[in-house]
């Protein structure tokens, strides 16, 4: 059985129409908004000339790209883009070369066209005050390759002569500004600046005139013509070099003038050490193994020595002062020991038991010339004889004997008696005490010779340590125990 094929509904037909339209509009629609979302306006400015694009990427070198397919100029060596506040506005500035002289020197560097005079100065650090010139003016618009020249507005001092004048100039030099201040210049004078230098805010000129000066350094006398200058710099041009120790009659400081006279003295500070023998002391050492009158030397002496240094100043090579520094003893003196006999000698005579008249004392007979006595420590003591006799006392404290023994009250090293060797030899030993024993001298030696025993007057002339002590004797009879 065949079917009957039916015919479709004309809506049918305009509804999928109407569905496939709606489907191709939104499929535009689309396509036309991702393009303009890509898309971005682009300003490029040239001066008086200006770009404007649309384009899809912001990099700066698409955009000056983009700009010279429109027309722009190619960028020179000099010429720079910049972005305007980080945007796609770009603003392309045209260098040239700008130069300008200041005081004789010449700085170029780049400036843009269209900027002022002053703004081209200022953006290369160079700063201006108002009164400062500037040519061309500071407001002219750059064009092209430009030359400026910069007048400096300067204060500047001259001082001459002994006067100092304030001056301001606009540009110029050194001599320039002395001729304004009416300075002239004579032969040998000078300017601390060269007549030729620019001048410069807030400048010292300072001119030098010759002068005449008389210098006496190291024995000599000289005639020289310097600048008005410091003491100091006019020694030093004229050769002559100052020590911290030199002397002047004048101050380093101080300016010179004409007819001025310098001296110098020379001042030298110098160590010397002088050096002192020192004498050495004798002892003398008492021995009976020597006889009497005998010596011998134990231990030579030997002379010390005393170093002194000083300090002294001379001044042009005369000592002028000296100071001591240091003192030291560098050697020691050695002692001379020296030993000296006491041993006696027997006579070969009998001893006498009288003394003839007019003999200092008398030898007092004793059983077999010798007898014993008390001393005052009561010990009982042997003697070989006695003699009474008037005595005196002295004392020389520091003295020594004839024979060389040290002038000390009775000990038998150190002790002197003045007794007559020809009636006591040297080196005797005995006991000195009055007849009564209410005054005692006590032991003592025989070891030297006095005036008053060689005339007969007095038996024994007894030593004491000071000139008080020998009141006590005054002048009386001693008893003399002559010791074996």
């Amino acid at each position: 059985m065949h079917g009957k094929q039916g015919k479709k509904n004309p809506r049918f037909f305009l509804t999928r129409a109407a569905a496939a339209c709606v489907l191709v509009l939104l499929f535009c629609l689309s396509s036309m908004g991702t393009v303009m979302a890509n898309t971005v306006s682009a300003t490029v400015l040239d001066g008086e000339a200006s770009y404007r694009f649309s384009m899809h990427s912001t990099d700066l070198e698409d955009i000056l790209a983009q700009a010279q397919e429109q027309g722009l100029p190619p960028l020179g060596p000099l010429d720079v883009a910049e972005r305007v506040d980080n945007t796609t506005t770009v603003n392309i500035r045209r260098g040239v070369t700008m130069r300008v002289h200041e005081s004789g020197e010449t700085t170029e560097f780049v400036a843009y066209l269209g900027d002022t005079v002053g703004q081209a100065l200022e953006e290369n650090n160079i700063w201006l005050s108002p009164e400062d010139q500037v040519s061309p003016g500071r407001d002219m618009r750059i064009q092209a390759d430009l030359a400026v020249e910069v007048k400096r507005s300067a204060e500047v001092t001259v001082t001459a002569d002994g006067k100092a004048q304030v001056i301001t100039m606009t540009g110029g030099t050194v001599a320039d500004a002395l001729e304004q201040a009416d300075i002239r210049l004579g032969e040998g004078d000078t300017c601390n600046y060269g007549l030729g230098e620019p001048l410069f805010h807030k400048m010292n000129l300072r001119v030098s005139r010759v002068v005449k000066i008389r210098v006496t350094a190291d024995g000599q006398t000289k005639e020289y013509q310097v600048p008005t200058e410091r003491v100091r710099a006019a020694l030093n041009r004229c050769g002559v070099q100052v020590a911290e120790t030199d002397r002047l009659n004048v101050k380093l400081s101080d300016m010179v003038r004409n007819g001025m006279a310098i001296k110098v003295q020379r001042v030298q500070i110098k160590e010397e050490t002088e050096v002192e023998e020192l004498g050495y002391t004798t002892r003398y050492e008492y021995s009976d193994s020597l006889y009497a009158g005998e010596t011998e030397v134990v231990t030579p002496g030997e002379k010390g020595r005393r170093e002194t240094v000083y300090s002294v100043t001379y001044v042009d090579g005369v000592e002028e002062s000296r100071q001591k520094v240091s003192e030291g003893l560098t050697k020691k003196p050695v002692e001379e020991v020296v030993r000296t006999g006491t041993r006696q000698q027997l006579p070969t005579q009998a001893i006498p038991t009288s003394v003839p008249s007019g003999s200092p004392g008398a030898l007092l007979p004793a059983p077999g010339g010798a007898g014993t006595f008390v001393d005052n420590m009561g010990n009982t003591v042997e003697y070989a004889r006695k003699m009474v006799g008037e005595c005196t006392a002295y004392s020389i404290p520091g003295g020594t004997t004839s024979i060389g023994l040290e002038a000390k009250y009775g000990v038998i090293a150190k002790d002197n008696a003045w007794v007559d060797p020809d009636v006591i030899p040297y080196g005797t030993r005995m006991y000195v005490a009055s007849p009564d024993g209410s005054v005692v001298y006590g032991y003592g030696v025989a070891g030297d010779t006095g005036g008053a025993l060689l005339d007969g007057t007095v038996l024994a002339d007894l030593c004491y340590d000071t000139i008080e002590e020998c009141s006590i004797i005054g002048r009386r009879d001693m008893v003399l125990y002559i010791l074996p």
